[in-house]
């Protein structure tokens, strides 16, 4: 006989995504801050719809849990942390960071009842952030991303806190693995309106996701010059972890390696809150600042283009929009994303 399946997790309340959506996307892990964000002082985050807290405990480990205290349902964002613990502002309730509440004030002669626990996931600290996944199935385990560059030395990683878009994720992943768009968005920065035509390219498939090399031959001006000439090739090679992070290398030869990564976490249906950070092996006596301004120009082109699309889901049934021959890696994105049980609609 079969051990019964587990029970399936409440919906948040106020779940702006349809159930069989929201339990496909809640299996996976997401960035849901950065290392340095979460400090001596808790911090609150939302993770599709679901309010958590993250905090450390006094020997450095990060704890997530539902950002709701159980007695009368005040968010523990509005309480503080001592010690180990978390204190609600409402009644003083003390949490442990397995979740159990651990003291009552207003009885202390009394034993706190064992189903006062608050709901803690599942996290990981790596790479600079901390991960947390709300729901995961044993049947289908899922992985973080493999970015051993973020572990190297020779790399130097810089971020800004992460923005929020009006936009669903799954529109922000799809433009950045877009090549098609370099030349015409991009046109303040790296882009090169005289490079319009995209060359064929391969579409490998990966345990994971998908591979990609493009070469681009990118504007090279005063403000991120590399060399003196007008242009440079920009040797891009892309690696997409499913459902929703990814990773550019982008070489310049002579083993100078720029990545870019960008992760979006769904908030909300269409609320994104986008990890988006740099490493490089080169050139570090550069400011961090300027190096992040850069980036933070190019992600500025491209927010009013992709919060006006409609729908703002990405359809996932190829038939609704048109492609042409430059699509061929949004095209398997999507069909992937469709394989991952993310119905007519993929609305992250």
């Amino acid at each position: 006989m079969n051990p019964p399946a587990p029970a399936l997790k409440p919906l948040p309340r106020h779940c702006t995504f349809p159930e069989a959506e929201w339990r496909a996307l809640a299996r996976h892990w997401y960035p849901v801050a950065y290392s340095d964000e979460v400090t001596d002082k808790p911090l609150a985050r939302t993770l599709l719809d679901q309010p958590l807290i993250l905090y450390r405990t006094t020997n450095r480990q990060v704890v997530v849990a539902h950002d709701l205290c159980i007695h009368r349902g005040v968010p523990l964002r509005l309480g503080w942390q001592e010690g180990d613990e978390l204190v609600c502002a409402y009644h003083g309730f003390r949490y442990g960071a397995d979740g159990r509440c651990t003291r009552i004030p207003a009885q202390p002669d009394l034993p706190v009842p064992k189903k006062l626990c608050l709901e803690t996931y599942a996290s990981v600290e790596r790479y600079g952030l901390i991960w947390a996944c709300l729901a995961s199935d044993p049947a289908r385990p899922a992985v973080i991303p493999d970015w051993p560059e973020l572990e190297d030395p020779a790399f130097k990683m810089m971020h800004d806190p992460p923005p929020e878009w009006d936009v669903t994720a799954g529109r922000q992943l799809e433009n950045f693995i877009d090549v098609g768009h370099f030349s015409w968005i991009h046109t303040g920065t790296f882009g090169n309106r005289g490079q319009p035509v995209v060359a064929p390219y391969e579409v490998v498939r990966t345990p994971h996701g998908f591979h990609v090399e493009y070469p681009y031959e990118a504007a090279n001006p005063a403000a991120s010059a590399l060399g003196a000439s007008p242009t440079i090739r920009r040797w891009m090679t892309y690696d997409l972890h499913l459902p929703l992070a990814c990773r550019l290398a982008v070489d310049y030869g002579g083993g100078r390696r720029h990545l870019i990564f960008d992760a979006p976490t769904p908030v909300s249906r269409r609320r994104t809150r986008i990890f988006f950070f740099i490493a490089r092996n080169f050139d570090h006596h550069v400011p961090a600042r300027q190096l992040l301004d850069w980036e933070n120009a190019i992600l500025a082109e491209d927010k009013p283009i992709v919060e006006s699309q409609r729908p703002e889901e990405l359809p996932v049934d190829l038939s609704e929009e048109f492609h042409i021959r430059s699509d061929r890696f949004a095209t398997q994105f999507r069909s992937a994303m469709k394989a991952l049980e993310l119905g007519a609609h993929y609305s992250a």
